[in-house]
């Protein structure tokens, strides 16, 4: 389990640190605001899904599986899945990871998706108390 946590941060942290340092070579982020559909607590930490329109993406529906790495569930990593519907009917799938932090109510998610045919990085703000979910979307080639 340690194995594959280190794992997530080093990928993680690496794809951050190229990403921050170039960041102003992807332009403007698309902001993404989504509602939060549920959340399921489970002995790891808790499942979150988001649903709504996300500007060119269209439909989104999305899960992360938050997984607490300390005894007060302040921070850990999340897997998951997004799929989106454009409004020409295509459907897209991706998975998503990443790294998260709590204060309070809100999470502060780092993460990126898998998607095809670029790699999406994605910085969000989640009110577990308001279930909002706002986001920062950078498309990386």
């Amino acid at each position: 389990m340690t194995n594959k946590l280190l794992t997530i941060f080093l990928l993680t942290f690496s794809i951050f640190s190229g990403a921050q340092a170039a960041e102003t070579h992807f332009g403007e982020p698309l902001a993404v605001s989504l509602n939060i559909a549920s959340i399921t607590m489970n002995d790891d930490g808790m499942t979150i899904t988001y649903e709504g329109i996300a500007g060119k993406y269209g439909l989104v529906h999305a899960t992360h599986n938050m997984v607490g790495t300390n005894a007060a569930l302040t921070k850990g990593y999340f897997t998951g899945t997004v799929q989106a519907i454009d409004d020409a009917g295509r459907m897209e799938q991706s998975k998503t990871l990443g790294l998260w932090s709590r204060s309070g109510t809100t999470l502060k998610v780092y993460g990126f998706d898998d998607d095809d045919p670029a790699r999406i990085l994605h910085i969000s703000d989640v009110d577990l108390a308001t279930k909002t979910f706002s986001a920062k979307v950078w498309e990386l080639n």
